[in-house]
């Protein structure tokens, strides 16, 4: 399974355990080798842009609103021989995110999208998803999460209990971010500006297919991917990082269906009631394991933080100086990292 529900915003300053900064706007572009498909002899590749933004609205210290806009476009053939299809995502995050107390918070978010090979506000192109995510805070560098995901996906709905930690090292070098079974983060600051890391992501997601020929019902396009990467995060400035990635896709797959074929229920991995049946030509299975041992994916992701948002931002700071409340903080940066990561292509940092 892959996809995500990713960042929400970044600015540059010091809050102990955790990273010193949110994402206000990520941008990144990804672009793979080309992969066989099973039977013919032809091949695709699979080309993906995607952008954030993220406007976090501080009520208190203790009650952050949470807005922002997501969108993405990925290109692939969906079959061999057959023009390229571009499957896009817009959409909008709003939620909150709650401080209990010294030890409890809380996230609640829904996600309005449109999923299609059209950006259209029509029933079939739209979707919603809810997070609700709940964190117990053990030490200052270490915390639990336990949550569950749910969307009305193509096929139907789909539920994923979440369970997650965050640790980090007493130097503040090792990180350890989990939000499983969606997404893993475990990252060592190497020198100053440069971090090491490694990253498992995956969460599936669909597309409604307007203008297509697999049925006179219509179809959408079932999206799997497990990925394992690793990473280099370089700070090329105070609001600038250049994020490089080299890893390999598991049952990376762009699986078309009637719009019909639905499944009972999805739990995580687990489809029950599916006897769905495919309509277009697979990527062929060797041939992702070759990707996977022989070549690899590159993608290429540059963090920018605009000065102006920055401007605006330090109001929000002072108020966290002023009445400092580190479990929000932290927050604030672990579980967006998390919420918007079922919607935008294929990686985040």
């Amino acid at each position: 399974m892959k996809y995500r529900l990713s960042i929400l915003f970044s600015c540059l300053f010091f809050i102990g355990y955790t990273q010193n900064y949110f994402d206000i706007v990520n941008i990144s572009y990804t672009n793979t080798p080309k992969t066989d498909f099973e039977i013919s002899t032809a091949q695709t590749n699979v080309e993906e842009l995607a952008l954030e933004l993220n406007f976090p609205i501080i009520i208190n210290d203790k009650t952050v609103l949470l807005t922002g806009l997501f969108g993405n476009k990925t290109s692939v053939n969906l079959d061999a021989n057959v023009p390229r299809t571009n499957l896009n995502v817009l959409g909008l995050n709003l939620g909150i995110n709650k401080t209990f107390n010294d030890t409890w918070s809380a996230t609640f978010m829904v996600f309005p999208k449109i999923a299609s090979d059209q950006i259209e506000f029509t029933g079939d192109n739209i979707q919603l998803a809810f997070l609700s995510l709940f964190t117990k805070k053990k030490r200052d560098n270490l915390k639990y999460r336990y949550g569950v995901y749910a969307n009305t996906e193509k096929y139907g709905i789909i539920v994923v209990p979440i369970f997650g930690l965050y640790y980090l090292s007493t130097n503040q070098k090792f990180e350890v971010n989990l939000n499983l079974p969606i997404i893993a983060d475990i990252n060592y600051e190497i020198s100053k500006k440069i971090w090491l890391g490694m990253k498992f992501d995956g969460l599936g997601t669909t597309y409604n297919l307007n203008e297509q020929n697999y049925s006179a019902n219509g179809a959408y396009v079932s999206k799997i991917s497990n990925e394992l990467v690793s990473y280099l995060r370089f700070q090329l400035s105070k609001s600038i990082y250049l994020n490089t990635k080299v890893g390999y896709a598991i049952r990376r797959n762009y699986e078309v269906y009637d719009s019909n074929d639905k499944v009972d229920l999805a739990l995580t991995g687990f489809y029950f009631g599916d006897d769905r049946t495919q309509l277009n030509e697979r990527f062929k299975d060797g041939a992702i394991i070759d990707f996977i041992s022989n070549k690899v994916i590159l993608s290429l992701c540059v963090k920018l933080i605009f000065d102006s948002i920055q401007i605006y931002l330090r109001v929000y700071i002072i108020l966290f100086v002023q009445n400092f409340n580190e479990n929000l903080v932290y927050e604030l940066h672990n579980n967006t990292h998390l919420l918007f990561h079922h919607y935008l292509s294929l990686y985040y940092f």
